[in-house]
């Protein structure tokens, strides 16, 4: 399982260097996990992932985002 830390970066950094990080897992087929800054909005990441039927869990007190992608 890949992880990135998202905390360092403000919006909209934030939600460019998540695509980044999707986009890898998804070429390795791995499930990744984001440490994620609550402070900055959640929101835009939640709604891409919403919008492409991805399986995800985002933990909002902790700021931990698991997307697990399943292996063909």
């Amino acid at each position: 399982m890949l992880k990135q830390d998202l905390r360092i970066y403000k919006c909209p950094q934030q939600f460019i260097q998540f695509k980044l990080g999707l986009r890898k897992a998804l070429s390795l087929q791995q499930s990744i996990t984001f440490s994620l800054n609550m402070g900055e909005a959640a929101n835009d990441i939640e709604r891409f992932l919403q919008k492409n039927d991805y399986n995800y869990n985002l933990n909002k007190q902790q700021g931990l985002l698991l997307v697990e992608l399943l292996r063909v």
